[in-house]
């Protein structure tokens, strides 16, 4: 884990934006394309996404100041794309009002749309956003949070006081839910709470210039974010995972719904069978298929009365509507097709104008939320209540009870029904709710106390509500078998029995209905005749678990070899399915879903193994593509349609132009959820897929194995650029894992991608020029690699390399083993030797600089604040660990009164928070649009040993500081230093109240000002020097600290610098960062050029150092000695 909440805090807020900007962006091009889209409604958008990209800002900026470690400089990056992005539709949405103005808007737009390059951006944006998403989810699930953290967290003491969004997406992906689309799912309002929370606390900032206009607005401000707190404790994490998990209704004919008779007829004959006439009189044609035809039509007319009776009651005064439908037979996909159909609404308004949807999905195998009556009531007045808030300001007054309510456990299901009973009488809209799968309602509510619920809302004024429906077969067997028989191969009449024997027999299952179709698909492309066609569908099971077990008998039961290949398969996907493969693409790093078809061909076949690992031969492209078909092929003989390869679409994003049209990422997946569940909560199911566990040695070897291939292979054939972290952690994972048994493989994987490491082409940076630390530093301070690491250090390596070794392994933020400590000593490692590191953030020109001394003690300082309220066991093993090794450095380090730079934040409340250069160089990237004090410090190295002296606790740590070597240090540390050398005044101007952003101008200290007092930094950096505490100690409270600071600074000397001359000076010092040139790093002239051409922020902070730079990158160009940045 790389992150705490703060970057979670931040990953959520880039993943609402993204969800608003879609939004937007939908209602962009619909209105291009003539829909009624208001201007009222395209504002509204605009703003909501507007304030997400403001809570975005200051998420980013909690993260920030939390700890180098613990900001993710991805994210950064993924943010500022997506607040580019924003900007980009917030132009759109300017061009669509301003053709609005003109009069006639659907001519206009049509017209713009199709002459204009607006579709090409709209398009763009939509591609970038979809995009972000999937970076979002590689970053999530590669980086900031796996399930294992989520559940930590989920654990921790501070999570109830997490915002409701952060909360949600832990929740999600403690459950291994990673799917973008349900990562998103929190409602507009859940955010607009977490915006007015960040707009509160950012309020608190400027109290002292509030007038009597802003304090009428701090208490408009309260009240709604009290409304909204009401308002969220209705509504479960998981509310809306049915709706979204229900089937596509894309993937089924639902178009009979809102069809004419005319239109059904149409849709049931089609268009190429009725041009389809055989010799004769036509009118004897038709006279013949309506007589064959007779039952099938009386069918079809009684459907089309049914619609027709469902579209009257939506105009009706009636209040129920109830419709039927068997398990599995696509009630639910039906329900979901209906809520999002315009029509829905619009004869809904013949009933009343102002009628509103409310829509519920029973869920047998969900939460309790998402199954029980409570969970029924919490939604539906969730729904009636949002965007009401004088109905909730009159709730929590006539309820008052009810006013500390947070979360849904909080509720009684009678509190729910007074609620929604007495804001009937208040609330005249008129509703109409439609609620789905009653039977699926939880077994300790039970069916009848649910009828009383549904009888109760039933009886309600200005309701109706519709419960349940299936949709028609007849149509969807026609498209399925239109495409596939050839004209001759049957007769007419045969395929027509075909059919209706289908729709039969499927009895309204419609996934049977869709898996029965395949069999039958099968046998005509094996050119079966009619009768032997008749004969496999009357072979067919009926039941659908039934069909499943027959569709893999059929396949598999001759041979127990075809059987293990499938049950391979299966357990491939059940265990690699919710992971993404991190890979460059054009505009940063695309998310490939596991398992890729060649990654599993690779998994499955030992020569492709041999000759990729051992590096004998390669595979190109035509052989890549013929093997996946083969696969592909296996997978569809083998996984009986349980499973299916689907294509990504991505090979343009990450491939130049190519004429074959095959995807070479194509990848497994189950044909449906229920094929899912057949596997693994089945007793056939299980008997198909074996009972050892899923995670088996053989089976993860495999996996490791084609996953490596696979980077191999795309490396080679298209130098794709992988994710260094992604790929190395599933190694080391396997290893830890499995421990001794797993040590071998991982470690000659582990030498496999070392030359793509060296090479590049496996990076955790994107930008070429920005230096790689070692292979070997990510490996250090894993114990059970301790060996191999050693290993590839022999006697005669270089001192240059280990010490490189050892300066990266003590800036990870992880515990170096002693033991390895000592080993790159003996090989000869300077912990004093200064280098730069691959942390940089994005567009400056700035880069870190230090050694692996300074490394060690800045990066425990930044620790233990980041940890100091929660004081995890780790901290106690990390500190001892720490202080022995630093203490040997010390013993060689030439002067302690080296000095270094630390950045620090003081919030709102007045309490320090120091970060990485990293967070600070992301926080000036921003232009400080904030209250908060930002200072920069110089201290000694004196410092810094001094406080780790004092915060090691435990018996190691005793013995140590008892040695007569540390005690000799120890009075040579007895001087600590810390002074103020800029800062940076939270200043409330007119311009920035109103979002006009200008550049940071700190103030500098002037020389000559002493260093803080002894008590002050004790004080400031709550640590006691005596070091009488024995365990470390909580911090001092801090309603004090501002005031010291500010008693600090008042009067102190200073002069107007821009930050540019600020980090200039810095560099120049040598306190810890140095620029691009001194570190011989040149971007590439391309990507100079086009940042300035962007006014890319580098260019506005930083403009004499980026023009440095763009004439050393011309330099280099005209020389032919640069690498390009692609």
């Amino acid at each position: 884990m790389l992150t705490g909440f703060e970057a979670l805090g931040a990953a959520s807020a880039v993943l609402q934006v993204t969800s608003f900007a879609s939004d937007l962006a939908v209602a962009c091009k619909n209105a291009y394309d003539g829909a009624t889209t208001s201007q009222d409604d395209l504002e509204r958008y605009t703003g909501q996404m507007s304030e997400a990209v403001d809570c975005v800002h200051t998420r980013c900026e909690q993260m920030n100041i939390s700890n180098s470690k613990f900001a993710s400089p991805k994210l950064q990056n993924i943010a500022k794309e997506c607040k580019d992005a924003a900007e980009k539709l917030e132009t759109e949405v300017q061009y669509v009002n301003s053709l609005q103005a003109k009069g006639d808007l659907v001519k206009s737009l049509r017209k713009a749309f199709r002459t204009s390059r607006h579709q090409k951006r709209l398009q763009a944006l939509q591609e970038s956003l979809a995009m972000y998403q999937q970076l979002m989810k590689t970053e999530l699930t590669s980086h900031l949070c796996s399930q294992s953290d989520a559940i930590y967290f989920q654990q921790d003491v501070s999570f109830r006081k997490l915002d409701a969004d952060v909360q949600f997406l832990i929740n999600q992906l403690a459950e291994g839910i990673t799917d973008v689309k349900d990562l998103v799912k929190q409602e507009h309002a859940t955010t607009r709470n977490v915006i007015i929370q960040e707009s509160a606390r950012t309020e608190l900032a400027i109290n002292s210039h509030t007038d009597s206009q802003v304090l009428e607005l701090r208490i408009t401000v309260e009240a709604e974010k009290k409304c909204e707190v009401f308002l969220q404790s209705l509504k479960a994490p998981r509310m809306n995972q049915r709706y979204n998990d229900v089937m596509d209704s894309r993937d089924a004919t639902f178009n009979q719904v809102f069809a004419t008779y005319k239109d059904m007829k149409a849709m049931y004959y089609g268009d190429s069978e009725g041009n389809n006439k055989e010799a004769g009189d036509s009118k004897g044609n038709e006279f013949s298929e309506t007589t064959r035809d007779l039952e099938c039509m009386t069918h079809m007319e009684d459907i089309h009365r049914s619609w027709a009776s469902f579209n009257s009651w939506l105009q009706s005064d009636d209040e129920m509507f109830y419709i039927m439908g068997k398990p599995g037979s696509g009630k639910s996909t039906l329900v979901k097709f209906i809520l999002d159909q315009e029509q829905t609404q619009d004869l809904l308004r013949r009933w009343s104008p102002d009628a509103i949807i409310m829509s519920y999905f029973f869920w047998k195998i969900g939460s309790e939320e998402q199954n029980s009556i409570k969970g029924l009531w919490c939604s539906l007045l969730y729904q009636r209540l949002q965007d009401q808030q004088q109905l909730i300001l009159m709730i929590r007054q006539h309820f008052s009870h009810l006013s500390s309510h947070s979360e849904c456990h909080d509720w009684s299901i009678k509190d729910l029904q007074d609620v929604w009973s007495y804001i009937t009488k208040l609330d005249t809209r008129h509703i109409c709710m439609f609620i789905d799968g009653l039977d699926e309602v939880r077994n300790q509510d039970g069916f009848s106390k649910l009828a009383q619920s549904i009888q109760l809302i039933s009886q309600l004024p200005t309701t109706k509500l519709c419960i349940s429906a299936r949709p028609e077969a007849q149509i969807f067997v026609r498209d399925r078998f239109r495409q596939v028989f050839p004209n001759n191969q049957i007769s007419s009449k045969s395929s027509q029995d075909l059919r209706q024997k289908l729709v039969g027999k499927a009895q309204g299952v419609f996934l049977w209905l869709h898996l029965a179709s395949r069999s039958i698909i099968d046998g005509i492309e094996n050119a079966d005749s009619g009768d032997m066609l008749l004969a496999r569908l009357n072979a067919l099971p009926g039941d659908l678990e039934d069909l499943y077990v027959d569709m893999w008998q059929r396949m598999n039961a001759r041979s127990t070899v075809y059987q293990e290949t499938a049950r391979r398969y299966f357990r491939y996907v059940l265990q690699m399915s919710d992971r993404v493969i991190p890979v460059k693409g054009g505009l940063g790093w695309i998310a490939l879903p596991h398992p890729l078809t060649f990654e599993i061909a690779s998994a499955e076949n030992p020569k492709i193994q041999e000759k990729v690992l051992s590096a004998t031969g390669t595979i190109r492209e035509t052989e890549i593509l013929r093997i996946c078909e083969e696969t592909e092929a296996s997978i569809s003989t083998r996984c009986a349609g349980l499973l299916e390869v689907q294509s990504t679409n991505l090979d343009h994003y990450l491939l130049e132009t190519r004429e074959d049209d095959r995807d070479p990422f194509s990848y497994l997946t189950f044909i449906h959820r229920t094929a899912h569940d057949f596997l693994t909560d089945t007793e056939a199911g299980q008997g198909i897929l074996g009972y050892e566990p899923l995670s088996n040695f053989s089976c993860q070897t495999r996996l490791l194995k084609g996953l490596i291939c696979t980077v191999m292979v795309m490396t080679s054939e298209w130098h794709l650029v992988f994710d260094s972290d992604y790929i190395m952690a599933q190694i080391t994972g396997f290893a830890n894992r499995w421990g001794n048994e797993g040590l071998k493989l991982a470690t000659g994987m582990l030498d496999v991608i070392q030359p793509l490491y060296d090479k590049g082409l496996l990076r955790y940076d994107l930008c070429p020029w920005i230096p790689q630390r070692p292979f070997l530093s990510h490996l250090t301070s894993d114990d059970l690699l301790h060996d191999f690491v050693i290993s590839r250090l022999p006697a005669e390596t270089s001192t240059h390399l280990v010490t490189s070794i050892l300066r990266c392994s003590l800036s990870s933020g992880k515990a170096l083993p002693e033991r390895m400590f000592d080993k790159l000593r003996v090989l000869g490692a300077d912990p004093h030797e200064y280098g730069v590191f691959d942390e940089t953030w994005g567009p400056q020109p700035f880069v870190r600089r230090g050694t692996g001394f300074t490394n060690l003690l800045i990066n425990f300082l930044l620790m233990v604040k980041r940890f100091e309220y929660e004081k995890p066991e780790w901290l106690y093993a990390t500190s001892q660990r720490t202080l022995g090794i630093a203490f040997d450095m010390a013993k060689t380090c030439k002067s302690l009164d080296t000095t270094v730079a630390l950045f620090a934040q003081f919030s709102e409340t007045g309490h320090m928070q120091l970060m990485s250069w990293v967070s600070y160089m992301s926080l000036a990237g921003e232009t400080f649009n904030h209250g908060s004090l930002f200072v920069v410090y110089e201290v000694n190295l004196r410092f810094l040993l001094l406080y780790l002296a004092s915060k090691a606790v435990g018996k190691l740590a005793e013995t140590v500081l008892a040695s007569p070597q540390a005690q000799n240090i120890l009075a040579k540390i007895n001087s600590p230093s810390v002074k103020v050398r800029y800062f940076w005044r939270p200043q409330v101007t007119e311009g920035n109240k109103k979002g006009i952003i200008s550049l940071p101008m700190f103030e500098r200290v002037v020389p000559g000002v002493p260093p803080m007092s002894r008590s002050d930094i004790e004080y400031l950096f709550d640590v006691d020097f005596k070091m009488s505490s024995q365990e470390l100690r909580m911090p001092n409270g801090h309603n004090s600290e501002p005031k010291t600071m500010a008693q600090y600074l008042e009067g102190t000397e200073t002069e107007e610098v821009e930050v540019e001359v600020m980090m200039t000076s810095l560099a120049a010092e040598s306190l810890g960062v140095c620029t691009y040139e001194e570190a011989g790093i040149i971007p590439s002239l391309e990507y100079l050029r086009g940042s300035r051409e962007n006014n890319n922020i580098a260019w506005r902070l930083f403009p004499l150092s980026m023009e440095r730079l763009e004439a050393a990158a011309t330099a280099m160009e005209e020389t032919g000695n640069h690498e390009s940045l692609d």
